[in-house]
């Protein structure tokens, strides 16, 4: 009878540690850092999607909550990877409330399905919200993290030193000789993009003579991705990730404050008989 007992721990045991093997987010939230918000709908369609990636759960005006972000975005920045954000009341109105009840929480999703979560409520693990070691010793429990060469960024698996022509087709691209064609590279629920998003909306009126804007969003959509790669190498460009922006002969990795004025001038100077990595394949 003991050695059945024993016998019956040792196969848990494995069980446990099987269960337990560490993996690695999806490719796209490794060389960035930072949270990136999203809703209840964009994150039912990352588990629909069987996505693999990490989502910080928080209360606007809650103390608890920033400083546990400040956190964060510490740890992000130093390991060069990226997580999701969502507020409690978007967490009522998905299927993660199921799990989740209180805030601020960090849950670590494999596969679409939830993996383990901090609960503020359990004296465990209160530590992991103050010390970013013992965060890291809890997350790295379960997530690999990934070595980044020496611009801050990881190579991807679908790299971009691959052969350089474009051979996509773009059935609803032109080329006019009076307006250039922006490529635009984003990703559903990046914050970054809808800042880009709402400044050619912001600029539209009075320079939307000047160009035509092709969107591509590349996080749901493999032939899109397939896209970014291809003008990318065209470009002599490394893919930090998304926003990504070709406008003539300049491209532009991320978007912030100091992009705007670069942008537009790009637009202004160059959107007569300007170079196309599309048509000049």
């Amino acid at each position: 009878m003991k050695k059945i007992f024993v016998i019956t721990l040792l196969f848990l045991s494995l069980f446990l540690v099987g269960c337990n093997k560490k993996f690695y987010l999806e490719d796209k939230y490794y060389g960035g850092n930072g949270l990136e918000e999203i809703n209840s709908e964009s994150f039912e369609k990352l588990v629909s999607d069987k996505e693999s990636f990490a989502l910080l759960i928080y209360q606007p005006l809650c103390a608890a909550s920033m400083e546990f972000r400040d956190l964060l975005e510490t740890y992000t920045a130093s390991n060069h990877i990226q997580f999701y954000s969502m507020t409690f009341q978007n967490v009522k109105e998905s299927s993660l409330y199921e799990e989740v009840k209180y805030y601020p929480s960090f849950v670590i999703i494999k596969d679409g399905k939830v993996v383990d979560y901090l609960n503020p409520d359990e004296d465990k693990d209160t530590s992991k919200y103050k010390n970013i070691d013992d965060f890291d010793e809890w997350f790295t429990s379960y997530v690999e993290l990934k070595e980044v060469n020496n611009t801050g960024f990881t190579e991807t698996s679908n790299n971009n030193e691959s052969n350089p022509d474009i051979e996509v087709e773009l059935e609803n691209v032109v080329y006019n000789e009076d307006k250039i064609n922006i490529y635009f590279f984003w990703g559903d629920g990046c914050s970054h993009c809808a800042r880009e998003h709402q400044f050619f909306d912001d600029i539209k009126e009075e320079y939307g003579d000047m160009y035509v804007l092709h969107e591509f969003e590349v996080w749901h959509s493999k032939e899109n991705e397939e896209i970014l790669y291809q003008f990318a190498a065209k470009m002599g460009d490394t893919v930090k990730g998304v926003p990504y922006t070709i406008i003539g002969n300049k491209s532009f990795n991320g978007f912030g404050d100091e992009d705007r004025d670069e942008i537009l001038n790009t637009i202004k100077n160059q959107h007569k008989n300007s170079y196309d990595v599309y048509f000049d394949k």
